[in-house]
């Protein structure tokens, strides 16, 4: 079965009240989305679509870990992933996204493809920041790097003791300008 039928919720066909449906969020999942930020992870997403006369409410709950570079040393980490939320589908004359939170969905297609929303779920809730454990990175990137801030410290330490960084360390003459229009009033 494709990524196209697999995902894919026949909200015309469902009667009203509680469905359940379970997918894996694999590897193969990731690369068939094909979103910037996630091509690899194992997550268990379970979604409940409770209808009602006029509109459904899915709600995802997101159980696994993605796969991301370390901003240190570049190497994979695993990145765990808990979330729930929630999405409003109801019926319309053409598909479209009202806002973040609700969808409408065009009665003759009936049907709503949720891996996009599942992907985007995911990444929304990977932290801007994801390094391993102290001691975890790969040690040559992490000796490579050590090396490079030092040289860029002994190069602050000689400009300053030149004289050059305490110039360049002075206000920006846009400030002073500024500051003395204040001063004056």
């Amino acid at each position: 079965m494709g990524r196209e039928e697999a995902y894919i919720v026949p909200l015309k066909d469902l009667e009203v009240g509680t469905h359940q449906y379970q997918y894996t969020l694999d590897d193969k999942f990731f690369e068939e989305v094909n979103g910037p930020l996630v091509q690899k992870g194992n997550i268990e997403a379970n979604v409940t679509v409770q209808k009602s006369e006029h509109s459904f409410l899915l709600t995802f709950r997101l159980d696994g870990t993605v796969k991301v570079l370390c901003d240190r040393c570049l190497e994979e980490i695993d990145q765990p992933i808990s979330c729930e939320e929630c999405l409003t589908v109801k019926f319309g004359e053409d598909k479209s996204e009202e806002d973040d939170q609700l969808v409408v969905v065009s009665e003759e297609e009936g049907e709503l493809d949720l891996s996009w929303y599942m992907y985007e779920f995911v990444a929304l809730h990977i932290p801007i920041r994801h390094v391993h454990p102290d001691g975890e990175c790969n040690e040559e990137t992490a000796r490579i790097l050590r090396e490079h801030l030092t040289v860029e410290r002994n190069e602050a330490e000689t400009e300053e003791e030149d004289g050059s960084a305490a110039t360049n360390r002075g206000t920006d003459p846009r400030w002073d300008a500024l500051k003395k229009l204040k001063d004056n009033n």
